[in-house]
């Protein structure tokens, strides 16, 4: 039999209430960029429109302890005090907003490993919520669409292609965090 290789993680560890401040929390929201090492950073709302707030990974320990333990839960070998929680992103989703296809994966800082896990975690879905979906591919190029409810976790490979789909009516807001790997 073949094992397929693992896509991602769907997990409910995030005690939800503790991402609720992140909304009021001080900070300038702003139209969200893309960032290519062709491009550098730029805003481009065909391939990215949503508003951003950028949240301080030290305010939230407990958080990143539970996202640092999904990196054993993904591969038992793995010593999550090897990794760290390196950003944080606030993101809101209207409608029309969404987020081509695209990999996480950048060098962001020098000496850095990079971006080498995902997590997205809904925050906040309206009732009346039409779009939005998150969708992960496969290696074979297969598509996957992840239905995730408040408090669930989304934990991947930074190296996978995935995207969100337009939303047609409502909103959702996400905490994106990234892990890497200390070098």
């Amino acid at each position: 039999m073949i094992i397929p290789p693992k896509i991602y993680l769907k997990r409910e560890d995030i005690p939800i209430e503790s991402l609720y401040d992140m909304r009021d929390e001080d900070g300038e929201t702003k139209p969200a960029g893309t960032y290519s090492k062709k491009n550098g950073a730029k805003i481009d709302p065909d391939t990215r429109s949503t508003t951003i707030k950028k949240v301080s990974t030290q305010d939230y320990p407990e958080v990143n302890h539970i996202l640092l333990n999904m990196v054993n839960i993904w591969d038992g070998t793995l010593d999550p005090n090897d990794y760290y929680v390196g950003e944080y992103n606030y993101l809101k989703y209207g409608e029309g907003d969404h987020f081509v296809r695209h990999k996480d994966h950048i060098n962001i800082k020098s000496g850095s490993s990079g971006r080498i896990y995902s997590t997205t975690t809904i925050i906040k879905k309206s009732d009346d919520l039409v779009g939005g979906d998150f969708v992960i591919w496969d290696d074979v190029k297969m598509e996957h669409t992840v239905n995730l409810d408040v408090g669930e976790t989304i934990f991947f490979s930074s190296f996978r292609d995935h995207e969100v789909r337009k939303v047609m009516k409502g909103e959702r807001e996400v905490l994106v965090a990234w892990i890497y790997k200390k070098t």
